[in-house]
């Protein structure tokens, strides 16, 4: 028999009280000005967990990892942590042509994009956890977020995913992944990210340039974002 005192994701051994908050980057620089307020570190599986408190506010925060692959198994290990909501922080390249390196984008829906089973391959992030955070990144842009496991670095490519997706679209390599394992959990999720690049040629070398700028620009907004969160 399951043993019924163990917290299910969301939880933290009360239905009463939520779980921390999970923020989850692929790269350590994505992690911004969150990675010097730890005040805890842990390893689990191989992979360290660092717990923070912001703005009162228990967060555990996760280097994953580049790819869906990493992504998923990192988003896991926040759920099993007892996790009640998980933002995906970091750096994306653009697929239109006005979504310049600089631009913040907010997630309005994730997708599988080199996946060809259409069943389960996207997911929407939480209305509530969205227009909180583009609250808190004025400027920012609502965009289909198209994750695959290689980056888009050639132009036919780019031409390809922005044709088959209507409005703004950006590439990525883990937040669909993430939203898979938060929508089988039942969890809330959003995203936002910076772009690096146009995607195309030349892409690499935009990336190099952009990145170093642009990498915590969107866990940056996390202090605000919890703020609008917390009852007042």
């Amino acid at each position: 028999m399951a043993d019924s005192t163990q917290p299910r994701p969301g939880e933290c051994g009360s239905s009463s009280e939520p779980g921390p908050t999970g923020v989850l980057s692929a790269l350590p620089e994505e992690l911004g000005s969150l990675a010097a307020e730890a005040v805890g570190r842990r390893q689990r599986q191989g992979t360290w967990l660092l717990e923070l408190d912001l703005q009162g506010q228990p967060v555990l925060a996760v280097v994953a990892g580049v790819g869906k692959v990493r992504a998923a198994r990192a988003a896991t290990l926040l759920l099993e942590e007892g996790c009640s909501r998980i933002l995906v922080v970091g750096t994306c390249g653009g697929l239109r042509r006005h979504l310049l390196p600089g631009t913040l984008v907010l997630c309005s829906r994730a997708v599988q994009a080199d996946l060809s089973v259409r069943p389960g391959r996207e997911s929407e992030p939480d209305p509530g956890l969205s227009e909180a955070w583009l609250a808190q990144a004025p400027g920012a842009r609502k965009g289909c977020f198209l994750t695959s496991d290689r980056p888009v670095f050639s132009i036919f490519r780019r031409l390809r995913l922005a044709r088959a997706f209507a409005g703004d679209c950006v590439a990525d390599m883990e937040t669909a992944a993430v939203a898979a394992v938060c929508a089988s959990a039942g969890v809330p999720w959003a995203a936002l990210r910076a772009v690096t690049d146009r995607a195309g040629f030349f892409g690499a070398r935009s990336f190099q340039r952009h990145y170093p700028v642009q990498a915590g620009r969107a866990a940056d907004t996390i202090w605000g974002l919890l703020r609008r969160l917390t009852p007042q």
